[in-house]
């Protein structure tokens, strides 16, 4: 997955999300199905999905 690109350094910026265990139980079958190595690549991935869905539909209203 591409991270911003500021000149010619990657940079990341870190913030905290609180989870009910279900939902974390949820992500963790998620990634291990698609066995993406880590809890953060797996939320990365799906906001990316989401993030490209909402923008489809959005498009799609727009027509």
């Amino acid at each position: 997955m591409n991270r911003p690109i500021v000149g010619n350094e990657r940079r990341s910026v870190r913030f905290s999300m609180l989870l009910e265990p279900s939902e974390v139980e949820e992500l963790d079958d998620f990634r291990y199905r698609m066995r993406i190595p880590s809890r953060a690549e797996a939320v990365r991935y799906l906001i990316k999905l989401g993030l490209q869905s909402s923008t489809a539909d959005q498009k799609s209203n727009d027509d």
